[in-house]
């Protein structure tokens, strides 16, 4: 475990351990929108539609997502998200619950037919209020209504997550009909623990 001194973007400075950690990944997909197995949506869960003039938002939103699981875009500079949001085929959503920021889903459109999701969670003060399930719902029907970015129609929405995400991320996925097709032991650099 090594010491390191970093700034937040505010300025401040803060110690912080940085470990590397055994992390095992899995990699899901649904290859048919028929495979989806919907969840109830709750009425007052929507998801919005965001862009670059809205990046403030979406870093908050993922920065508090994230932060529980140490995802590594919490240390992207300004300019990385700018490049990261601007890739073609991206889309980028703000969940939101009684019209509050609730969470976030990022989708990427890629040759070859195939939708990666990139971000999609829950801010902690909306998990274990039975609406992630209606999210992922949501966000996976946006999958497969994508436009393609090459023309070849949309033939599969994959994603990955880690140990290191919530505890019911994995059995959420498999729930809504995602199909498990490969884990991987990898190792991983966390500047905090993982919670």
């Amino acid at each position: 475990m090594d010491l390191l001194c970093v700034y937040h973007r505010s300025g401040m400075r803060a110690s912080v351990y940085r470990m590397i950690l055994t992390d095992f990944v899995s990699y899901l997909e649904m290859t048919s929108p028929d495979q989806l197995r919907p969840a109830v949506v709750d009425r007052a869960l929507r998801l919005r539609s965001v862009g670059m003039d809205e990046l403030p938002l979406v870093r908050k939103v993922h920065d508090v997502v994230a932060g529980p699981h140490d995802w590594e875009s919490l240390r992207w500079s300004e300019q990385r998200w700018r490049e990261h949001l601007g890739r073609p085929g991206v889309h980028t959503w703000i969940a939101e619950f009684g019209g509050a920021p609730a969470g976030l889903a990022q989708l990427q459109v890629q040759p070859g037919g195939d939708v990666e999701t990139e971000f999609f969670g829950l801010m902690p003060e909306f998990i274990g209020r039975g609406i992630g399930g209606g999210l992922l719902t949501l966000v996976t029907r946006a999958a497969w209504g994508l436009p393609s970015v090459d023309g070849t129609p949309i033939q599969r929405v994959w994603q990955r997550t880690s140990v290191y995400d919530h505890p019911n991320a994995l059995p959420g996925y498999l729930a809504r009909g995602y199909r498990l097709y490969r884990t991987e032991a990898r190792q991983r650099e966390f500047t905090s623990l993982p919670r």
